[in-house]
């Protein structure tokens, strides 16, 4: 029996070991949306998604989710902005959705430059507004140190910091990578503990029982996630904070009262690196409120935008 069980764990740290060699280039002929397009750019294909404007054009807007998100979680805000007039592209950032995962041999290129390229794709010449969530607000103030922007929206922004060198051979390791890719793959198929990290991210509890776990699942099975998310970790340029008087544009900066992802830490330093921003509290919101309070955040932001 001691045997038997023995080989039956080699075998899945064997199987979970391959999984981290699983191709890291997206598929740029799978459309997981009907709207799915890619922008291909040295060894990267970033996925993204428009939401266009309707009625009398009022500009267009990057949007740049968090961690663990995808475009997915723009969904509900990118339609009310679209009715409102605005083009809203939804991109998922490399490593994340359905975008190229890194790996080790691949030229690096930084995500606020592949964001700024694919701007320039879509209307090059033109002024965007940036919007960020979490991660992605982190991802947004760094891209507005770079252009000029039309304004910049922050939801629940939070700093991206450099990742610890001491435990880079752990986390690179294919032993790490295969192990993370075996966890979200199958990991993420348990139903009620994706619900339950839904419910604590956004504080609703009927908003989590009532999600389409699908919209979190299907990026996070996608190959090579895991072992994307390893790589990213030191791949990320940190969000420079010290050097945020270059961004000019008018800045919107929203927060939860009930957030318990971001500590007060990470959420003083972004109101200490923006004192001029406009900014708002939602009273019992969770982190992702830009899902279950887009209704409110969308009025915030249309009025913000005027």
């Amino acid at each position: 029996m001691a045997k038997k069980s023995l080989s039956m764990m080699l075998a899945a740290v064997i199987i979970l070991l391959s999984l981290s060699f699983a191709t890291s280039a997206a598929d740029t002929s799978y459309k997981p949306y009907d709207d799915s397009r890619y922008f291909e750019y040295g060894d990267y294909a970033v996925h993204y998604r428009i939401s266009p404007a309707k009625g009398e054009y009022k500009g267009r807007i990057l949007m740049i989710h968090g961690f663990m998100c995808s475009t997915y979680s723009w969904r509900n805000m990118a339609a009310l902005l679209s009715e409102a007039g605005y083009e809203c592209v939804m991109a998922d950032l490399p490593d994340f959705g359905y975008s190229t995962r890194e790996t080790k041999d691949m030229t690096i290129i930084p995500r606020e430059k592949l964001m700024i390229e694919l701007m320039n794709s879509i209307a090059p010449g033109e002024q965007w507004i940036i919007a960020g969530h979490s991660m992605g607000g982190g991802v947004a103030v760094n891209i507005a140190e770079q252009i000029k922007a039309k304004a910049l929206l922050l939801y629940c922004p939070c700093p991206q910091n450099e990742f610890p060198e001491s435990v880079k051979g752990l986390v690179q390791s294919s032993f790490m990578e295969g192990l993370m890719n075996g966890f979200f793959k199958y990991g993420t198929k348990i139903t009620p503990f994706v619900k339950l990290v839904i419910y604590m991210a956004t504080n609703n509890f009927k908003f989590a029982m009532n999600y389409d776990v699908e919209g979190v699942t299907g990026p996070v099975q996608y190959d090579g996630f895991g072992a994307g998310i390893c790589e990213m970790m030191y791949n990320v340029l940190p969000t420079d904070l010290e050097n945020t008087g270059k961004i000019t544009c008018p800045v919107l900066l929203c927060n939860g009262t009930n957030d318990i992802i971001l500590n007060d830490s990470q959420k003083g330093a972004m109101l200490a690196a923006f004192p001029d921003a406009e900014t708002h509290t939602l009273d019992k919101a969770g982190h992702q409120c830009i899902e279950d309070r887009a209704d409110e955040l969308c009025g915030i932001t249309l009025e913000f935008l005027k």
